[in-house]
């Protein structure tokens, strides 16, 4: 009887496991695992930050490593926060409160950048020209990577650990670990809106027109915005659900989740309906390589591409 309950569980998980489509294809990207990653919108390319060995960058249609990126001569950099740019021509790599801006058709750095405070979330707009950085001690900038200074700066009371931009870069979100998401006019230097949720903020996002944001606090209410007015289009029933990534479909009909227990959703923003749901494998059965959270998710014509905390890329069919 004893086993029977411990088995239960095991059995309840395999069988929601089972009403979610698998991978269609998958690629190690590192060893271990990955501290940070970010993909082009049409999951081309990616910028990886890896546990043991450092930066790097990939060409996923080739399935192929170009480049590998490191902020010192012989070592293997903690890379915890990247962005590519949306054309992929540019990325951005952050080691605690330093970033660096590389030129991905080369894999040539282009500039070194210090900031004040520890760089914990960043976006890069279109072009690579601008970045929303977030920062530990509460710092929001918005800056001008060809000059190397900030256009506008702004203020959270509290580590922001997620940013994302609008496609032409005028609008920005930030999430907090003071239990606020703020919008931003990035043309004005100007705060539009405060959201306030119950806890701390760690997943935002922004749809391409910057017409819907998305929030979302440690087990709490996820729930997709009206930017214009902060008025609730769309709540998730499921409070408990911690998802960690987030992004839109272009047309903004649709709102693409990634959860910590590898789940992918798409999910109708004006029915709510969810659409579609697929379950990443993990790498290994057990160990430090069977972790399968979703850290970076991008949606294109008839694939779903999503990089995981094992260190593997895996795609699927929409």
């Amino acid at each position: 009887m004893q086993q029977l309950k411990h088995l239960f569980p095991l059995f309840l998980l395999l069988t929601l496991m089972a009403c979610a489509e698998g991978p269609l294809s998958k690629k190690q990207l590192a060893v271990q695992g990955l501290l940070s990653a970010d993909l082009t919108p049409n999951g081309s390319s990616a910028v990886i930050g890896s546990i043991h060995h450092g930066g790097s960058f990939w060409n996923l249609k080739k399935k192929a490593r170009l480049f590998d990126w490191n902020h010192a001569k012989g070592e293997m950099s903690s890379i915890r926060a990247s962005s590519v740019s949306g054309d992929g021509s540019r990325a951005v790599t952050c080691v605690e409160d330093n970033m660096v801006l590389w030129e991905t058709s080369t894999g040539q750095y282009k500039q070194f950048w210090q900031s004040s405070s520890r760089i914990e979330s960043i976006s890069l707009n279109k072009d690579g020209s601008r970045a929303l950085m977030g920062l530990k001690d509460g710092t929001v900038s918005y800056f001008d990577m060809n000059k190397g200074a900030p256009i506008h700066n702004f203020k959270h009371n509290a580590e922001v650990r997620s940013t994302d931009l609008s496609e032409d870069g005028y609008l920005g979100i930030t999430g907090s670990d003071d239990n606020t998401a703020k919008i931003w006019d990035l043309k004005t230097g100007k705060e539009l809106h405060t959201i306030k949720l119950k806890n701390q903020i760690k997943t935002v996002a922004i749809s391409p027109t910057g017409k819907y944001v998305f929030t979302t606090a440690q087990r709490e209410d996820a729930i997709v915005w009206n930017t214009q007015t902060a008025k609730k289009k769309l709540k998730l029933k499921n409070r408990y659900t911690n998802y960690t990534t987030a992004t839109f479909s272009k047309d903004d009909k649709h709102l693409i989740l990634g959860t910590f227990q590898g789940e992918i959703k798409r999910i109708s923003i004006k029915s709510g309906k969810e659409l579609n749901t697929w379950q990443a494998s993990p790498r290994k059965s057990f160990g430090g390589a069977s972790s399968k959270a979703i850290i970076a998710l991008a949606v294109y014509k008839k694939k779903v591409t999503a990089l995981t905390s094992d260190g593997m890329m895996q795609t699927f069919k929409p």
